[in-house]
């Protein structure tokens, strides 16, 4: 049976489609392939199942273990859900996130003491305005030491530890403690809410 030409010019179309479409995969599979074997082999990596609130101690429900490319994982993060069972967070942790050793207390740790790590000083002041971030919240701190002149900022990216009756305890950096501690004692600290990026590190 006689084709006609249109027909058959359809056909040679549509077999260089086919032969390009075949081609621009198996190029785009190779280099994914090449793109895994300079990634390094898949590890174990254990993230945070929901979102964990600093301070919080870690149960296993809190995580779940998902498989990555070596050459993305930092070098600190947690392989094994054992390894985080138990130990309190220094460092709140959104859902997905990757929990790593620098978040996380020794295992011996309990209570407030737990969260202090190395650099920073746990201080409890009584806010002039009675406001209270939850626990976990990222704050900057604000003193009125003279009525004459605006705030000035005695500490950034601090974090609400804990909360009472007669204030908040906050996670501030070493260096900026004293002066949290003069504004609290002439009862003029004011806190104001901060982005969460900008938390003391």
């Amino acid at each position: 049976m006689r084709r006609s030409p249109r027909v058959v010019v359809a056909w040679l179309l549509a077999a260089v489609v086919a032969l390009a479409t075949a081609r621009i995969v198996g190029g785009d599979l190779a280099a994914l392939h090449r793109r895994a074997r300079n990634l390094g082999p898949a590890v174990g990596v254990v993230l945070a199942a929901r979102d964990l609130p600093l301070g919080a101690a870690i149960q296993p429900s809190d995580l779940r273990v998902v498989q990555l490319p070596a050459a993305t994982v930092a070098p600190d993060a947690v392989h094994n859900v054992a390894d985080a069972v138990g130990r309190v967070l220094v460092l709140a942790l959104l859902r997905d996130d990757v929990v790593r050793e620098r978040a996380l207390t020794s295992a011996d740790r309990r209570g407030i003491d737990a969260v202090i790590p190395r650099g920073k000083r746990g201080i409890h002041v009584v806010v002039k305005d009675g406001y209270r971030p939850p626990i976990g919240a990222v704050v900057d701190v604000l003193a009125a030491l003279d009525t004459d002149t605006t705030a000035a900022r005695v500490a950034t990216g601090a974090q609400v530890l804990a909360l009472d009756d007669n204030g908040v305890t906050l996670l501030v950096r070493e260096t900026e403690a004293p002066a949290v501690a003069f504004a609290a004692l002439v009862d003029a600290i004011s806190v104001i809410l901060a982005p969460p990026e900008t938390a003391a590190g």
